[in-house]
C-alpha cells in the first residue's frame, strides 16, 4: 500500500493573491479540524505560462487499513472541501483539472 496520494488541481486564474489566500484559509481550517490523512499542500507557479497554477495536497496513511488514496477521498465528501472547490472554480478561469497520484519514491528528511 503507498503511504502518500497527492492530489493535483491544474488552475488558471488572474488573481493568484486570491488563490494563495483561499488556501490559506483552507490550511487554517484543516487546523482545526479532525482530517484524518491531509499532510499540507503547495502551491506552484508555472513559469512557462503565467496565470497556470498547480496545487499539490498530500495525503498519508494513518490507519493501516486505510490507504492514502481512501484517506483522501474521505476529505473530498467533506461540505467544507466541495465548499472549497465551489470556490477555486469561481475564480478560476476554466474548469480546474485534477488529477490523482500514488507516490512510489519520495526524498526522506
Amino acid at each position: 500500500m503507498n503511504s502518500v496520494f497527492s492530489q493535483t488541481i491544474e488552475v488558471h486564474c488572474s488573481d493568484p493573491e486570491q488563490l494563495v489566500e483561499m488556501m490559506r484559509e483552507w490550511d487554517r481550517d484543516q487546523a482545526n479540524a479532525d482530517v484524518m490523512g491531509y499532510m499540507g499542500m503547495r502551491i506552484l507557479a508555472d513559469r512557462d505560462h503565467p496565470g497556470q497554477y498547480i496545487v499539490v495536497a498530500d495525503f498519508g496513511v494513518v490507519d493501516p487499513d486505510v490507504s492514502a488514496a481512501e484517506e483522501a477521498e474521505r476529505n473530498n465528501q467533506r461540505p467544507e472541501t466541495q465548499a472549497t472547490a465551489a470556490a477555486m472554480r469561481a475564480i478560476s478561469d476554466g474548469e480546474p483539472v485534477y488529477r490523482h497520484f500514488d507516490c512510489i519514491y519520495r526524498t526522506e528528511g
